[in-house]
């Protein structure tokens, strides 16, 4: 006989169940022999099963010692262990568990993701199934087989690392006469040609006696040890610690394992593809709808930032005073407070405005040819577009002295242009109709596009202030007036009007030298116009004087806070579809108990099973985040189309809600795979 590969010496293994102290084995002492074929026999309960998980490594004694070709068990960590149970132990179950939605050779080539050996893992797979005689079964699932046929794929599997040591428990307790005699003439040629050590439990003699030894088990002590016929000596095989894998095949591990956990995964997602379905409903709701309200929320704030830089630089508006009917009071512009004459003071009189303009405004219906279209008439004094910063498209802009005179001539903005002329007419020198006054089109503004909350600043046509007030829109205030029309000078001032202009305004723009006078600037025309309005002090003024930087700042600041709420509604998305990904995979856990105590038995460590699991996790989070970037773009493009708001892609939160989707995977998916992972290989296999 050669040295020893088992040595147990006084070994004890007690349970505790409930109050109840269970002594499953009491001081056994047992050798076997490289080469050896054993049988462990005796009845039920009598503690030879939990003799052959102690022998597995699935288990540990609570006492005593076990020494495994020379290398004492109890010093080895979780993942020597597992080590073991990959490389130096293969192990055969009497339900054979087979995992049963994967074909006979994925069953056989299992153990190899987790050895390492992947190189011709298929080819080695479909030879120890040839040569069990399983040939044309390869692609079969355990449902097409024979209960023979499952347990020899069982062997093949527990083969297919070249193990010296083979543990079959039970393997003939689900088979006929006929299988389980075959299946054990399959043992006894392996351990004769082979020379594998087998460690037979069986409570059959028959079975019993195709071993060359048999022990016999009874109330956790071994009561007799009967040799039937001597081993074969075999070559000396590769010593335990010899089998620690190297650099190279540890990233080869590391390899294979990825390769069969996005493959599991993506099995155990395709398997329940309702549940599943369901499952990332949360994640998919949540991204896209923080894609598409952060698209929303930046087209809005660029919408913003456009609309006052259209009003160019360094600028105050002027707006007239609230209105006060019956007690309520009503925002500012809602009173005709505000004169041409005032512009003309603010430009006279205040050293750090550079220049002052003023327009009024008012609806009107526009008609050219069979077409007509209901839009905004402004009337403008020559310097606005360039206070404003607007430039034309064609044609050219409105002159002093056709402010003066009062010419019939218009300015239009694209969107009036595309309801009035055909796509391809060009409207400069036309002449079109504004409440059935004649205006002589002269200029084609450019666009500006929508403002943050939905105005089309295109819908405009503009025509100098002094036709507006005449001809057009009328006085704007005429109960506070003494004169039906404003009365105009020879001589003309800076504004191209004359300095009688006394016509009512909506709105006065004063534009500051330089940046850094505008509060300057807008102190002193709060005190021009108050002296100007004889406004008591303490009283609320009658007008409203504001920085249009400060307004933009406060819009976008506005438009941030909403942002930032609207993404908080889409993140509470992304968490409950995360509590959705846990109860999920909880029920996964608890679904596949056998399972993973199978891949643990065949050499899984406690973190490949956590990291399966959370890749599982993250699978369904990703795909889901990345069904829900798709539809928050589809959304946004389908806002900016039906709505016609303004939106703006972000990148940044395209990413970020691939991440957050991926790291709520992480975060949800960590407990229960963490529960699996720590799950007890024996009782895991013994689950039902």
């Amino acid at each position: 006989m050669s040295d020893a590969v088992i040595e147990v010496r006084d070994v004890t293994r007690t349970y505790q169940m409930g109050d109840v102290l269970v002594h499953a084995l009491r001081g056994v002492s047992l050798t076997v022999e490289r080469g050896e074929f054993i049988a462990i026999m005796g009845a039920s309960g009598s503690g030879k099963s939990t003799l052959m998980n102690l022998l597995g490594c699935l288990d540990r004694p609570t006492s005593g010692s076990y020494s495994l070709e020379g290398v004492d068990v109890s010093s080895l960590d979780e993942p020597g262990l597992a080590n073991v149970r990959s490389r130096r132990i293969g192990f055969v179950f009497q339900s054979f568990q087979l995992l049963a939605r994967t074909s006979a050779v994925e069953n056989v080539m299992l153990p190899l993701f987790y050895s390492g050996r992947l190189g011709d893992a298929r080819a080695r797979a479909m030879q120890a199934l040839r040569a069990l005689g399983l040939a044309g079964r390869e692609q079969n699932h355990p449902s097409q087989l024979s209960g023979g046929q499952q347990q020899r794929v069982a062997i093949a599997r527990a083969l297919i690392n070249d193990p010296s040591i083979l543990l079959a428990d039970e393997p003939t307790g689900n088979l006929d006469s006929t299988a389980a005699t075959e299946l054990m003439n399959t043992l006894r040629s392996l351990n004769r040609e082979r020379g594998l050590t087998i460690v037979l439990v069986t409570h059959e003699q028959r079975m019993g006696d195709f071993t060359d030894r048999i022990v016999t088990v009874q109330d956790g002590r071994i009561v007799s040890d009967k040799r039937l016929r001597e081993s074969v000596v075999p070559a000396v095989a590769e010593p335990i610690a010899a089998s620690a894998p190297t650099p190279r095949s540890e990233f080869r591990t590391v390899v294979s394992f990825a390769r069969m956990a996005l493959s599991v995964a993506a099995e155990s997602i395709a398997r329940a593809k309702m549940r599943s379905a369901l499952t990332m409903l949360g994640i998919f709701i949540g991204v896209a709808a923080l894609i598409a309200m952060v698209a929303i929320g930046q087209g809005a704030n660029q919408a913003v930032m456009k609309q006052i830089e259209s009003l160019g630089s360094n600028l105050v508006v002027v707006m007239p005073g609230a209105n006060n009917t019956g007690g309520v009071r009503s925002g500012f512009g809602s009173a005709s407070t505000l004169r041409v004459s005032d512009a003309e003071a603010i430009r006279a009189e205040a050293p750090s405005v550079a220049q002052v303009s003023y327009v009024t405004r008012g609806s009107a219906q526009a008609q050219y040819g069979s077409k007509n279209w209901n839009t905004t008439v402004t009337g403008i004094s020559a310097n606005q577009l360039q206070i404003q910063n607007w430039p034309l498209d064609a044609g050219h802009t409105i002159s002093p002295e056709e402010v003066q005179t009062g010419a019939r001539v218009a300015l239009l903005g694209h969107t009036v242009v595309s309801n009035l002329f055909g796509p391809h007419e060009n409207p400069v020198g036309a002449t079109i109709l504004v409440k059935n006054v004649p205006l002589r089109v002269i200029g084609v503004l450019s666009s500006l596009g929508q403002t943050g909350y939905g105005r089309d600043q295109d819908d405009v046509i503009m025509v100098p202030f002094s036709t507006a007030e005449t001809k057009i829109l009328g006085v704007a205030a005429p109960t506070l007036v003494n004169t039906t029309t404003s009365i105009y000078a020879a001589q003309l001032n800076p504004f191209g009007v004359a300095p009688k202009l006394t016509g009512f305004v909506n709105m006065i723009f004063v534009q500051a030298r330089a940046a850094d006078e505008v509060e300057k600037a807008l102190e002193e025309v709060k005190r021009i116009l108050e002296t100007r309005h004889r406004i008591p002090p303490g009283q609320l003024p009658d007008f409203d004087v504001r920085n249009v930087s400060q307004v933009a700042q406060a819009r976008e600041g506005s438009s941030r806070i909403l942002a930032a709420l609207l993404a908080t509604v889409a993140s509470i998305s992304l968490l409950v579809g995360g509590i959705g990904i846990m109860n999920i995979l909880l029920v996964s856990v608890t679904e596949r108990t056998r399972e993973i105590g199978l891949r643990m038995a065949i050499g899984a460590r406690r973190i490949h099973v956590l990291l399966q699991f959370l890749v599982e996790s993250v699978l369904l989070s990703g795909i889901g985040g990345v069904c829900g970037i798709l539809a928050g773009i589809a959304i946004s493009w389908a806002v900016a189309v039906l709505a016609g708001w303004p939106i703006l892609l972000s990148p940044a939160a395209i990413v970020g809600g691939f991440i957050f989707s991926a790291a709520v995977g992480v975060f949800f998916g960590f407990y229960p795979a963490r529960r699996a992972a720590g799950l007890d290989p024996v009782e895991a296999l013994r689950y039902e």
